[in-house]
């Protein structure tokens, strides 16, 4: 099994949230050109390239992705992403993780039949079963969840505290801000720090 995610899967290595904020603020006007002097691989994970947990989250939305990213980064956990339910398998039976959050429509590979898929490998006794939530905007009853092999869900969008409480019910290698890696106090409550 390879650390490095295959070339052309979506992932947020450090810095991607910083660079896509620039742009945002004013950078160049030219997306391409924002991303100019970026790796064309993708950087290799190390020990502790994921922060206090290892989570992947699957979303065929970018702003999505962006914004669930922004809210991981400020607890001090640097999300793996995936733009469909095909490369969050491929991700998951590649790699560990301790949590997966997972957008249910998707194109390709919905999040239903990937966990599904993720569960038939788990059983083949590869690993232990990786905690995976719903992270869906659409309500959907908790036994059509638990019949595909999700744990339960995160509504979307989810706020700070939310997260906070998914990530602590959920994640037994999760350290609080307090203690998290890549946070800053800074007065009136936590938010990530600035590289």
């Amino acid at each position: 099994m390879s650390a490095t995610p295959a070339p052309g899967r979506l992932h947020a290595p450090r810095g991607l949230l910083g660079t896509l904020r620039s742009w945002l603020q004013g950078g160049s006007g030219e997306f391409g050109q924002a991303n100019e002097g970026l790796p064309t691989e993708p950087a290799r994970p190390h020990a502790d390239f994921y922060g206090s947990a290892r989570v992947l989250v699957v979303d065929d939305d970018l702003v999505n992705l962006m914004v669930i990213s922004a809210l991981m980064e400020s607890r001090g956990i640097v999300p793996l992403l995936a733009a469909d339910g095909g490369e969050a398998v491929a991700l998951a039976c590649e790699l560990h993780f301790d949590l997966i959050l997972m957008d249910l429509q998707m194109p390709i590979l919905d999040g239903l039949r990937a966990t599904s898929a993720i569960r038939r490998f788990e059983a083949q006794g590869s690993r232990p079963p990786v905690p995976v939530l719903a992270y869906s905007s659409t309500a959907v009853a908790a036994d059509t969840l638990a019949a595909h092999g999700l744990n339960g869900s995160l509504a979307k969008p989810c706020g700070a505290h939310e997260l906070e409480a998914c990530l602590v019910r959920w994640c037994p290698t999760y350290r609080a801000p307090s203690t998290a890696r890549g946070t800053a106090h800074i007065s009136g409550g936590w938010q990530p720090s600035l590289r």
